[in-house]
C-alpha cells in the first residue's frame, strides 16, 4: 500500500549535453513545440502560458494568459478552497504490479513532495463540485501545475470549458488537437531516438444517470477534458484530467497497478480506456430515448382518440405534441454531440497513424491494438448516431402527418364558419326586411293619428263652447229668447284661472328641480 511519508527519489533520466539542449531549444522555437524548462519548475509561473518555449506562430501566448486573467473569477476557486487529486504510485513490486490510489492535493508543499519521487507518470484530476460551478482549484495552483507539467497553452481551450455556467453553455464545442514533436536532426543522426514526443488534449461527451429526482430524464450530458504530453527523451508522461468521473478515474487507477502494461511510451493506449468508457452508457440512454418516443406517439395516435362528428371523422387529441417537439430538438442536440465524439474518433485514429510511423518497431504491435479501439468507438458513436437519425426521421414524418390531419381540419372548419356566416347573412336579410315592413306600417299609424289629431283641433273649439254653455252658469229662455248668465259666474273663471296656475306652477317647479339634478350628475361624473 501507499505509504504516507516515502523517500526521497532522484530522477533516472541522464543528463544532456550542452549541444543536446541547445538542438532541442532549436527545434522548440522552429516548430512550435514545447518543452517544460529543467531548472525551475515553476519559472515565471505568474505568466503561463507566456513562460512556455512555444513560437508565437503556433500559439497566442498572451492572448491565451489574459484570457485566464479574464475568466479567473468563473474558472477558479481561493486558495485555501484549491482542492486536486494526485494518483501516487508505489515503487514496482516483482510481479511487475504496484499499488496505486488516489491523493487530494491542498498544497504546492505536498505536490512538490510527491513530485520529487520522481515517478515516470504523474497524473492529476481536478473536479468540479458540480457540473456547473467552478473548477476546484486556484489560478495560483492552476498556473504553477500547469508550468510544471508544460501543458500545451491549446489545451487552454478545453480549460475554458468548464468554467461556472453564468451565461450560454457551449454544448455544442468541441476542441481536439494532436502536437507530435519529432526527434531532432542530431538524435537522428547518432541514432538514440527512442521515438516521436506528443501532446494530446481533447474533451469528450458523454451520458451518465444523475441520479436526482428531477428532471424526468434520468441521464445527462457530461463532458471530460483530457490532456497528455510523453516525452520521448525523458520517457516520462504526464496527464491531466477535467472532471473525470469516479469509474474512469478507477479504471485508470487499476490500469496503473500494472506496470508493464502502462510504460510511458504505451500510455497512448489509455486513451481507448476513457473513450469507450465514456460511450457506456449511450447504448442504454438509446433505448430509453426510443422507449419514450414509443410511448408519446402510441399515446397521441391511439388512446386519445375522440368520436366523430360525422361519418367518417375523426378526432385526435395533439396535446403531446408538444413534448414530441421538446423530444425531437432533444435528439437532434445528441445528434450533434454524437458528430462531434465521432468526429473525435477519426481525428486520433489520423493521428495515432502519424505516431505509430514515428514509433520503434515494438510500439507499432500496440498501435494497432489502440486503433482498434478507436475503430470500435467510432463505430459505436456511429451507430447511436444512427439510430437518433432514425428517431427524428420517424419524428419528422408524425409532425408532418399531423400538420396535415390540422391543415385538414382547419380546411373544413373554415368551411364550416364561411357556411355558418353565410346563414348569418341570410337570416340578418330577411330581419332587415321585416324591419322594413315595421317601419312602414308605423308610418301609415302615424298618418293616421295625424288625421285624426287634426279632426279633434277642428271640433276642440266647439266641444268647448258646447261644454261651457250647456253648464248650469247659463240658461236659455225660450219665450223671450234671451240668455241669461248666473250671478256667480266668477267662482267658474276664479276657480278654473286657479287650478290652471296651480297646475303650471307644479310643472314650472318639478322642471327646475330635475333641471337641477341633471347639472349635479354632470358635475359628478366630470
Amino acid at each position: 500500500m501507499l505509504i504516507s511519508a516515502p523517500p526521497k527519489v532522484c530522477l533516472t533520466t541522464s543528463p544532456r549535453s550542452w549541444s543536446q539542449k541547445k538542438s532541442m531549444y532549436q527545434n522548440s522555437y522552429q516548430t512550435g513545440q514545447i518543452y517544460p524548462t529543467e531548472r525551475d519548475e515553476y519559472a515565471n509561473w505568474e505568466t503561463y502560458p507566456q513562460n512556455l518555449h512555444v513560437s508565437p506562430l503556433g500559439v497566442d501566448a498572451y492572448r491565451s494568459s489574459h484570457q485566464i486573467d479574464r475568466l479567473s473569477k468563473e474558472l477558479f476557486v481561493a486558495n485555501h478552497e484549491s482542492s486536486f487529486d494526485f494518483l501516487a504510485m508505489d515503487p514496482p513490486r516483482d510481479d511487475s504490479c504496484r499499488d496505486a490510489a488516489w491523493e487530494i492535493i491542498q498544497s504546492f508543499e505536498r505536490l512538490d513532495a510527491l513530485m520529487e519521487l520522481g515517478q515516470a507518470t504523474s497524473v492529476f484530476s481536478i473536479h468540479q463540485s458540480y457540473t456547473w460551478s467552478r473548477l476546484c482549484i486556484s489560478e495560483e495552483h492552476f498556473r504553477r501545475l500547469f508550468t510544471r507539467l508544460g501543458v500545451h497553452p491549446g489545451f487552454l481551450d478545453i480549460v475554458f470549458l468548464f468554467r461556472e455556467k453564468l451565461g450560454p453553455v457551449e454544448e455544442g464545442f468541441s476542441s481536439a488537437f494532436v502536437d507530435i514533436i519529432h526527434p531532432a536532426v542530431h538524435d537522428i543522426q547518432v541514432g538514440t531516438t527512442q521515438g516521436c514526443s506528443y501532446h494530446i488534449g481533447y474533451n469528450i461527451k458523454y451520458v451518465a444517470r444523475h441520479g436526482r429526482a428531477l428532471p424526468n430524464d434520468p441521464f445527462s450530458i457530461r463532458e471530460v477534458g483530457v490532456y497528455q504530453y510523453f516525452s520521448s527523451d525523458t520517457q516520462q508522461s504526464n496527464w491531466v484530467l477535467l472532471q473525470a468521473s469516479d469509474r474512469i478515474k478507477d479504471r485508470l487507477r487499476r490500469a496503473f497497478q500494472s506496470c508493464d502494461d502502462t510504460l510511458p511510451k504505451m500510455q497512448f493506449l489509455l486513451h481507448s480506456i476513457i473513450l469507450l468508457d465514456g460511450s457506456e452508457d449511450w447504448r442504454e440512454y438509446m433505448i430509453y430515448l426510443e422507449d419514450e418516443f414509443t410511448k408519446l406517439v402510441d399515446k397521441g395516435f391511439f388512446t386519445n382518440l375522440k368520436g366523430s362528428l360525422q361519418e367518417g371523422d375523426l378526432i385526435a387529441d395533439f396535446s403531446d405534441l408538444r413534448k414530441l417537439q421538446i423530444l425531437t430538438d432533444k435528439l437532434r442536440r445528441l445528434a450533434h454531440i454524437l458528430k462531434l465524439n465521432i468526429r473525435l474518433g477519426n481525428l486520433l485514429k489520423r493521428d495515432m497513424a502519424r505516431i505509430k510511423a514515428s514509433s520503434s518497431s515494438d510500439l507499432r504491435t500496440n498501435c494497432d491494438a489502440i486503433r482498434r479501439s478507436l475503430d470500435k468507438y467510432v463505430l459505436d458513436q456511429e451507430t447511436h448516431f444512427d439510430r437518433l437519425e432514425t428517431l427524428i426521421a420517424r419524428s419528422s414524418g408524425i409532425i408532418q402527418l399531423v400538420q396535415s390531419i390540422q391543415d385538414i381540419r382547419s380546411a373544413e372548419a373554415s368551411q364550416q364558419i364561411n357556411h355558418e356566416m353565410q346563414t348569418l347573412t341570410e337570416q340578418g336579410v330577411k330581419e332587415n326586411k321585416l324591419m322594413k315592413r315595421l317601419t312602414e306600417q308605423s308610418t301609415r299609424d302615424t298618418r293616421s293619428m295625424m288625421t285624426i289629431a287634426l279632426i279633434s283641433a277642428v271640433f276642440l273649439p266647439a266641444t268647448f263652447l258646447a261644454t261651457l254653455f250647456g253648464s248650469n252658469f247659463f240658461v236659455y229662455s225660450q219665450p223671450e229668447n234671451s240668455l241669461t248668465v248666473a250671478s256667480n259666474f266668477w267662482v267658474y273663471i276664479i276657480f278654473t284661472a286657479a287650478f290652471s296656475g296651480a297646475t303650471v306652477l307644479l310643472w314650472y317647479i318639478w322642471r327646475q328641480r330635475r333641471l337641477q339634478r341633471d347639472k349635479e350628475n354632470d358635475m359628478e361624473a366630470l
